[in-house]
């Protein structure tokens, strides 16, 4: 698997929200440097976790609806 790769934006928001966390339910301020390191380790620790986990998603939709087309072609035959 190739390495996750996030948007400043996408990274802010990750930075702000794990800052905002620490604040509200740990009353422990977080500064910014400090959250870019733990942004960073969540990213590279868990992020292939939650990427595989929405590949196997895609794949269990994705046969789903291979079955239902071919139940669905399989009632056009003509007999």
């Amino acid at each position: 698997m190739s390495e996750i790769k996030l948007s400043k934006e996408e990274k802010h928001l990750i930075v702000s929200q794990l800052q905002s966390y620490c604040e509200q339910q740990l009353d422990f301020q977080l500064e910014q440097f400090d959250a870019e390191f733990f942004a960073e380790f969540v990213i590279k620790t868990f992020g292939p976790l939650f990427y595989n986990a929405g590949i196997e998603e895609a794949i269990k939709t994705h046969q789903s609806f291979s079955e239902q087309i071919q139940e669905y072609m399989d009632l056009k035959r003509i007999l």
